[in-house]
């Protein structure tokens, strides 16, 4: 991950709207400095502070041109400084309203706002887990070769704080977005790419409003629940997360359901919140069940620890295929996700979402692969 520098976080936060006192006084920098900064980069001298974002002409305020325009204070601000998210119709309210009102707008804040730093923020749910560290990895990979430098926030946080996260790779002055996360609401991400360039990645997104890149997860439940009815097995349990776990998994098992009962097969869901639960889950199912789907390959490795201390073995199926669980040692059957080529679609087409503002929305679904191994076999 490339670290940005104070100039560059300083930068970031004055584009952002912090007023650059406020900015100058948290990064330990002369006001005039920091000025003097912003303008090297917008080529533009004499920035004022961004408490004022105009520069009045009489008594003319951007409050004056968003009455006149009848559009919010905010919009007339992102349509004066030429951001992602304004309509053409609102621009061209805008640009009559300040014409009529003789309003000039500041021009070193206009080219502050459009100045692309080459810089992609992107937020990883958790890189400690396997699916996540691959994804990072890949993101960071397609970022450098298109010669972009990468700006990475990861941990295991809640929706409050991947707000918060995306909010502060913004100040940093990033051109665009990518969430990597399953578990941030698509409502929440829409509050950002509304008015910034964003892509999700790594999780089928159904919002239509939402760019978004993900392995066609519908047909690696196919594949499995075909895997498993080839072997001969028709009473299939469903390890079955809650939507308040993982929305992710949830549809996932969802899925992998439908794809049994649609080739003749009897699904019975398992109720289960974690990892720590799959003996409880296991202990629920009908003696008729002779194999397991499971949500991610990690549920399915708990399976196999459960058998190698006695419990009856079953055929058992994985999700993910990557990391130390996807090793033929283990030999779980799993359908492999295309993380490479995840990564790579979802950088490619956020570099077309900030060069074409306003393009039409485009959701990549890209194939996996099936790995059959030794947990599953035939009856």
């Amino acid at each position: 991950m490339t670290s940005p520098s104070a100039r560059e976080q300083a930068i970031g936060r004055v584009a952002a709207g912090e007023p650059v006192k406020d900015v100058a006084l948290r990064f330990n920098i002369q006001p005039v400095a920091l000025q003097r900064w912003v303008a090297e980069e917008t080529g533009v001298e004499g920035l004022v502070s961004a408490e004022q974002p105009a520069v009045r002409n009489g008594h003319v305020t951007i409050v004056d041109v968003a009455r006149r325009a009848n559009l919010s204070k905010s919009v007339v601000s992102r349509a004066l400084r030429g951001q992602y998210g304004v309509s053409d119709e609102a621009r061209k309210k805008v640009e009559q309203a300040a014409r009529e009102l003789g309003f000039v707008f500041n021009a070193a804040a206009q080219n502050l706002s459009s100045y692309r730093t080459n810089t992609i923020g992107v937020l990883v749910r958790d890189a400690s887990a396997a699916f996540y560290g691959e994804m990072q990895s890949a993101l960071q990979k397609r970022g450098t070769q298109v010669q972009n430098r990468v700006f990475i926030t990861s941990g295991a946080l809640d929706n409050h704080d991947e707000r918060r996260a995306l909010e502060d790779l913004i100040a940093l002055r990033v051109d665009g977005l990518i969430v990597c996360s399953g578990r941030l609401p698509a409502e929440e991400v829409k509050r950002f790419s509304g008015r910034f360039p964003v892509v999700v990645a790594g999780r089928p997104e159904a919002d239509p409003a939402l760019n978004s890149v993900f392995g066609d997860e519908d047909a690696g439940a196919a594949d499995l629940a075909q895997h498993l009815m080839d072997l001969g097995h028709r009473e299939i349990g469903v390890l079955h997360p809650s939507m308040t776990a993982s929305p992710i998994l949830h549809r996932r098992t969802n899925i992998m359901a439908e794809e049994l009962k649609r080739r003749g097969a009897t699904p019975h869901f398992l109720p289960i919140e974690s990892t720590e639960s799959v003996s409880s889950s296991l202990a629920a199912a009908p003696a008729a069940v002779t194999a397991l789907m499971c949500p991610n390959d990690r549920y399915a490795a708990a399976c196999l620890e459960l058998f190698e201390q006695g419990r009856p073995r079953l055929s058992v199926t994985g999700f993910d295929g990557v990391g130390g669980l996807a090793s033929e040692l283990i030999g779980i059957t799993t359908w492999r996700q295309p993380i490479d080529e995840m990564g790579s679609a979802a950088v490619d087409l956020l570099m077309k979402v900030i060069a074409e503002p306003g393009r039409p929305v485009e959701r990549i679904a890209i194939p996996g692969q099936l790995r059959p191994s030794r947990s599953t076999v035939g009856i």
